[in-house]
């Protein structure tokens, strides 16, 4: 299994590089790789072209995956593809890099319930009802049946819940004393109140 941070959002209302940002002396892609490396992965990074100089300050460039300029998709389901196409065989366990809060403890439950439950081809989270696709489980097997539905012209949407819809997801319920975890930071605002 492969730890993948996602990096390659706009980052619009941040109007900066989230994943460069500095927090707690750190880089927001730097925490996240930090947490998954815990749980004894090899982590790697999913950002888009423009990104790549930037990121190649930081990190080693064998540790980049290049959004695939050959996927007509859009999105983080454009990363979590272009991983897949380098990396066939392997799971991916997948954190996005604004989810600051995020509780190691969180992630190993994540990790400990794929170990138990072997025959799902997704695993994530769900929140009050509503799934958290960016912090997941996302096994090879999974990952092929959506590569075939691009290929073949039949993946409807690019959204990551459209992909979950068209998997075997078992979906974890967060535990009130986790809901903080799945805060993502938007806005300078949001990352001050921390």
């Amino acid at each position: 299994m492969l730890g993948i941070v996602l990096c390659g959002g706009l980052s619009l209302r941040m109007g900066a590089d989230k994943g460069l940002l500095n927090h707690q002396d750190k880089l927001w892609a730097t925490l996240a790789s930090d947490k998954l490396r815990s749980l004894g992965f090899e982590v790697k990074f999913s950002v888009n072209k423009n990104q790549e100089s930037a990121y190649a300050g930081h990190f080693s460039e064998d540790k980049l995956i290049l959004d695939n300029p050959s996927l007509d998709v859009k999105g983080p389901l454009h990363g979590v593809l272009s991983v897949h196409l380098l990396n066939p065989d392997d799971d991916l366990f997948l954190l996005a890099c604004d989810m600051l809060s995020m509780d190691v403890a969180v992630l190993q439950q994540l990790m400990n319930t794929f170990i138990s439950e072997k025959s799902f081809e997704a695993y994530i989270f769900k929140k009050n009802g509503h799934q958290e696709p960016l912090c997941g489980i996302y096994t090879a097997v999974g990952l092929r049946k959506i590569m075939k539905m691009l290929q073949t012209g039949v993946l409807e949407k690019h959204s990551m819940k459209f992909v979950l819809s068209q998997l075997n997801v078992l979906e974890i319920p967060v535990e009130a004393k986790d809901y903080h975890s799945f805060d993502n930071f938007n806005s300078h605002a949001e990352v001050n109140g921390l």
